[in-house]
């Protein structure tokens, strides 16, 4: 799961419903008495993931119950977004469950989920000791914490060394400009169509945050939003002239062709149409299997930052509901699958990359992977930067989204930026 698209658009309409019915939620949790499971209180664990992601869970559940003897945790798979929050809305609902950090504000807001600050005082944690630097940015909205991060999505550079080789390159790009350099000598269009796609617009998420990010900039804090930021000009100027070089038309038409193929035997960089690629963890095995001639590398910094790397950083977490009729019990897993042995079984089964800093360097992660020693050096090394954990942060991302759209189609940057910077300043 990638973290910032995980809100869906139905679900705001939930979150709203629960307002009507805050206050007998609130009593359901106070006055419903814990399940028992034998001489074991019970905790209801509902999880998002299904099919293999669902059993790799379960066994994380069962090797907790085997380990103390005072809960019994029942897992559920509900892949279902929605059916979650209206369980927990109606108070009916688990008492753990997963998500994405991007949603923590507004479950927040519509007291879908419990801060957890006063467990977290008393045990002693000190959550940013703990975890992966960055991680905890998403949990935390008004200055409490809602949830802790179990897995950490951040980027890296695929390339097809085939192309590179064609075009002259023997090693992947060093900085930001000698990445845009190539994006143009890679790309050849024939008949006023892009044949083969040097710029890495595919998928069109992820490589304009990280070469926004890739000279120190970001797009500020709540409340103090910054859309018209260096980095994100850059980005965009560079998009514009890349667009201009190559026809709007010919650009658009490979980039909406190849967005509709991610990730399928057709997906451009799969193909070896697309040489250059800003991607995550989970796309090394489909790079593997298609049997494309790649490489690996860290993303680069613009020349300006000289050593220093910056990379995008997003999160997957666990929370425990308002409604929860067993919290303490609930507490207890949390910290077994977010900081116990839990979360190495979680990151060593299921391929994600760690949020738990004592993971970073542990060799049975570090061999889970053949992709791990770039992305473990990503999570290690660079400064990793989150969006703005702002309430409206899929409007946030949409308006993002759409400026970088708007110049694909023949758009200045100026002006999208300007139309990005007045959306925006209505967000909060």
């Amino acid at each position: 799961m990638k973290g910032k698209k995980a809100f869906s658009a139905g679900l705001t309409a939930v979150l709203m419903c629960s307002m009507m019915a805050g206050s007998t939620n609130m009593t359901y949790a106070a006055s419903t008495e814990k399940e028992q499971t034998g001489d074991r209180e019970t905790v209801n664990f509902w999880y998002l993931w299904g099919g293999d992601e669902a059993s790799y869970i379960e066994q994380i559940i069962d090797a907790y119950n085997a380990s103390q003897d005072k809960y019994q945790v029942v897992g559920l798979s509900t892949p279902d977004q929605q059916k979650v929050i209206t369980g927990i809305s109606g108070g009916n609902g688990p008492d753990i469950t997963d998500d994405f950090g991007t949603s923590i504000p507004n479950y927040a807001e519509q007291n879908i989920a419990m801060p957890l600050d006063d467990y977290i005082e008393k045990d002693g944690i000190n959550p940013e000791d703990v975890f992966v630097d960055g991680t905890m940015d998403e949990q935390v909205y008004q200055d409490k914490t809602y949830a802790f991060p179990i897995s950490a999505n951040v980027d890296a550079l695929y390339y097809n060394k085939d192309l590179l080789k064609a075009g002259g390159y023997d090693a992947p790009p060093k900085t930001m400009e000698e990445l845009q350099e190539m994006s143009s000598k890679l790309t050849t269009v024939e008949d006023g169509e892009v044949t083969q796609l040097g710029a890495p617009l595919v998928p069109n998420s992820y490589w304009w945050e990280c070469m926004t990010f890739a000279d120190g900039s970001t797009f500020g804090t709540p409340g103090d939003l910054e859309i018209d930021n260096e980095g994100f000009r850059k980005a965009l100027s560079w998009l514009e002239s890349y667009v201009k070089e190559f026809g709007s038309d010919a650009v658009n038409s490979f980039v909406t062709s190849g967005q509709a193929k991610v990730n399928s035997a057709q997906d451009p960089f799969l193909s070896g149409k697309e040489a250059l690629r800003i991607d995550g963890p989970w796309f090394y095995k489909m790079a593997e299997d298609s049997g494309v001639n790649f490489g690996l590398a860290m993303l680069p910094s613009y020349e300006s930052e000289g050593d220093k790397t910056y990379n995008y950083i997003a999160t997957s977490n666990f929370y425990i509901p308002t409604t929860a009729s067993n919290p303490d019990g609930a507490w207890d897993f949390l910290k077994y699958i977010t900081m116990g042995d839990g979360a190495k079984m979680f990151v060593t089964l299921k391929g994600d990359l760690p949020a738990l800093k004592s993971l970073l360097k542990d060799q049975d992660v570090i061999k889970a992977s053949a992709s791990y020693d770039v992305y473990l050096k990503a999570l290690s090394e660079s400064s990793l930067v989150a969006m703005p954990n702002i309430l409206d942060g899929s409007d946030l991302d949409v308006t993002l989204t759409n400026a970088v759209d708007s110049v694909v189609l023949g758009g200045s940057a100026d002006d999208a930026i300007q139309e990005a910077a007045d959306t925006a300043s209505g967000l909060e």
